[in-house]
């Protein structure tokens, strides 16, 4: 939670003075194919601080997924509250037209399926081909969604729109350093607003001290309390390692039936497993035009989890299967309990572990990832994710305080 992520709360409760601010927070692994930084419930806890007063689970199926299942999976949780009326999120021009963007994605009209077939066909990932597909027919549109937080921002709002969900969408402007950027030394504003990335690589190579102007106080001392306990995930060489010895005993066809696995893509994986003594080393022989880095992790972290292609269309097409909240102030628990009557989907307090269906599934596979993180730890100390529950906050006088 840094002073990026502080700024787009505050902003949100100057353009809407909403009742009240839900946070959908990814999970143990994040939309990059990583793992995150922190623990989830550590994670909730510093949203609290930054001036959430409710902070609701993005389950890791959804937040470990390209930016369309990711953003499918945040709204519908936000709707299933039966609660939110505006949805915010960043974006590097909020004034720009989308409407004529999110109706060519949502009609899919024949020149741009043409078009996007194309370009895929030619070796182009998905996300090139499609900002090549859209600037065939408007040249901005391209540059747009060539933007990380655009594209993200526009897949929300083409879920909106698909599934028609009386939602209002408020743009932030997103402040300081881009999405990929991997500075935190840059003279003026960028300098307090790094990216995410930038703050990992930093803490990474100059240690705490180094990034403590990137963060709001009390998140910085969540993030030190943390590396003092071993209770965080910044390397990943234990992460290769298990990645490593998962493709060394799977075989290529087992490995072509993984999530989000084409054709080809199991070859490569499993030609530079045995040969490449670290992560980076193994995705930079791995990456090609069609499939980057971000994919890659991705199918990478689903074939850890153990998520097969029937249950990945499984899940894209029936979304959430239960609301877990992981932290509330004292407006987050009035929100809870308006819930319980609102809500479209059943609110749960632990992972519902033994339900039936999707929900016990997607439970099953959300307990997975937090002992795979927990695992990756320094602390190392097995069973701790599964005894953690929901933070109660103090209502703060003024956000991004410690009370």
């Amino acid at each position: 939670m840094h002073n990026g992520h502080q700024h787009h709360i505050r902003r949100t409760r100057e353009k809407v003075n909403p009742d009240g601010i839900v946070v959908v927070l990814s999970s143990y692994f994040t939309q990059r194919g990583e793992p995150a930084l922190l623990s989830k419930w550590d994670r909730a806890e510093s949203a609290l601080h930054a001036g959430a007063n409710l902070v609701l689970e993005l389950p890791v199926f959804f937040s470990s997924h390209n930016a369309g299942v990711f953003a499918s999976g945040a709204v519908d949780v936000l709707a299933a509250t039966g609660l939110v009326q505006t949805i915010s999120f960043g974006m590097e021009e909020p004034d720009f037209d989308v409407a004529p963007l999110v109706d060519i994605l949502v009609q899919e009209p024949i020149t741009f399926k043409d078009s996007l077939k194309k370009h895929l066909n030619s070796g182009f990932s998905y996300v090139k081909a499609r900002a090549e597909a859209l600037a065939s027919i408007n040249a901005e549109y391209g540059v747009f969604v060539s933007s990380p937080n655009n594209s993200l921002a526009l897949a929300y709002m083409e879920h909106i729109a698909r599934k028609g969900l009386n939602i209002q969408c408020m743009p932030i402007q997103r402040t300081g350093a881009g999405y990929h950027n991997t500075s935190v030394t840059a003279s003026g504003e960028e300098s307090c607003f790094a990216s995410a990335s930038a703050i990992r690589r930093e803490l990474l190579e100059s240690g705490l001290d180094a990034v403590a102007h990137t963060l709001p106080v009390p998140s910085f001392e969540i993030l030190r309390r943390s590396m003092e306990t071993g209770y965080y995930v910044l390397s990943t060489d234990l992460l290769w390692r298990m990645i490593r010895m998962v493709l060394l005993r799977t075989t290529k066809k087992n490995l072509s039936h993984s999530s989000e696995m084409t054709e080809g893509m199991e070859n490569r994986l499993l030609r530079y497993a045995s040969e490449c003594g670290s992560w980076d080393e193994f995705l930079r022989k791995c990456v090609t035009h069609r499939y980057p880095r971000a994919r890659i992790q991705r199918q990478l972290i689903h074939l850890l989890l153990g998520i097969d292609h029937t249950e990945n269309r499984t899940f894209q097409e029936n979304g959430p299967a239960y609301i877990h909240p992981l932290a509330a102030d004292k407006k987050g628990v009035e929100m809870l309990r308006a819930m319980r009557k609102k809500a479209s989907l059943p609110i749960r307090g632990k992972l519902p572990l033994h339900a039936q269906g999707a929900e016990g599934k997607l439970a099953s596979i959300e307990c997975l990832a937090a002992e795979i993180w927990e695992s990756l730890t320094p602390a190392f100390i097995p069973g701790t994710e599964k005894k953690r529950h929901l933070i109660r906050g103090q209502e703060y006088a003024e956000e991004g305080n410690a009370p």
